[in-house]
């Protein structure tokens, strides 16, 4: 079974915007934005129709936004063996 770094406390990640340099911030698990229940559901339910690759390439996909000049991304981080 694998876990997300950043999900789980283990990283934190650090992105830099690609349109002006700044530090990005997590903005969350993309999951969570698609609707009121989307935290709720069961795990890894929505990773499936999310259309990205992440399951099968054992990513967790954040969203990444910038304070600076509001740009938002999404990326995956690879996810870990769990102890």
């Amino acid at each position: 079974m694998s876990i997300c770094p950043i999900c789980n406390g283990l990283e934190h990640m650090h992105y830099s915007c690609p349109s002006c340099h700044h530090q990005m911030e997590d903005a969350g698990k993309l999951e969570t934005f698609y609707g009121p229940y989307s935290p709720y559901e069961e795990w890894g339910d929505t990773e499936m129709t999310n259309g990205y690759m992440d399951q099968a390439a054992g990513e967790c996909m954040h969203i990444f936004s910038c304070q600076h000049c509001g740009l938002q991304t999404v990326q995956g981080v690879e996810e870990v063996g769990s102890p």
